[in-house]
């Protein structure tokens, strides 16, 4: 019971002091507001890009070549196998037989001229082909994938183009980096304001805070309400970031579906939910709990010097 009543005690404490000077701590909040909103903004637009990227870029596909002898025995089991590979591999396939290979090699009017005079159904050269089509642009698990299909029976040859596969990986890499840079900077900075926000204010009360370990209070009773003002800040801060980054993915998605041509039909960035917001606030009160710790260890030293 005498806990609650400090924890109580802490928040009434942290409350009268922000509504004591609501110009000053206005403008605190808002600067953490925009930090937290571009954070936001960084994490839904890296999860849009996914379900983009997932939409839209075609991965790679391997080319598997059957042998002349195979039956449809054979490519049965293939078939069979290729289907309980990991689905994050693979998307799906298609078989194109020696037949309609064939077909589609003859309607082709630059080749029908050639095919129709070395080509016929007795004397078909051409082998049955199945086209998987993948979900990963990854080289290492693509080549694993390639060494595996290769060593199956009545398999003669498969192929992928593995220019493009990087192409696409190194696209795909460089839009994580850039948004993993972007995310360790901003909480880095947020780290900072927060600690600098909680160390000015410490050293405004630093002769209060001499005399209060003087006569005996414990850090834990000084930094309880340091904690409980940085942690009511960063949550008001959080709400009104939760509204700026949904009016920002508002008004993009309002510009994005204009250019569709140019992005996709699937491009639009989605909404931050309260969900998201509460596991983003815990996030973020975990830091500010950290970042007080430093700033009053920091005055703690000072003060003692």
């Amino acid at each position: 019971m005498k806990l609650i009543n400090a924890h109580y005690r802490s928040i009434i404490t942290s409350i009268t002091r922000i509504l004591n000077k609501p110009f000053e701590h206005m403008l605190n909040i808002l600067v953490i507001s925009i930090i937290i909103a571009i954070l936001s903004s960084i994490f839904v637009i890296t999860k849009s890009s996914r379900i983009w990227e997932t939409s839209n870029i075609n991965y790679p596909q391997i080319m598997i070549y059957l042998s002349q002898n195979a039956k449809q025995s054979d490519v049965s089991k293939l078939e069979v196998s290729i289907s309980k590979f990991n689905q994050k591999l693979i998307r799906n396939y298609q078989f194109i037989s020696k037949q309609q290979g064939l077909q589609e090699l003859q309607q082709d009017q630059q080749l029908q001229m050639i095919s129709s005079d070395v080509i016929t159904e007795s004397s078909n050269p051409l082998p049955d082909v199945l086209i998987v089509n993948t979900n990963t642009a990854n080289p290492k698990l693509l080549s694993q994938l390639i060494e595996r299909i290769g060593n199956m029976n009545m398999v003669d040859n498969v192929q992928m183009d593995t220019n493009y596969a990087n192409k696409i990986n190194d696209l795909i890499n460089f839009i994580k980096y850039i948004a993993t840079f972007l995310q360790i900077v901003f909480v880095i900075v947020f780290i900072l304001v927060v600690y600098n926000m909680i160390r000015l204010q410490m050293l405004l009360r630093q002769d209060e805070i001499i005399v209060s370990r003087l006569i005996g209070a414990s850090d834990s009773f000084i930094m309880r309400p340091l904690a409980y003002y940085a942690i009511l800040q960063v949550t008001l801060a959080s709400l009104l970031a939760y509204f700026l980054v949904n009016w920002f993915i508002n008004f993009m998605n309002g510009l994005f579906s204009n250019l569709k041509y140019l992005f996709g039909n699937s491009f639009l960035l989605t909404n931050l939910t309260s969900l998201q917001l509460g596991q983003m606030l815990v996030i973020l009160i975990i830091f500010t709990i950290f970042s007080v710790f430093l700033a009053v260890q920091w005055v703690f030293k000072h003060a003692h010097a």
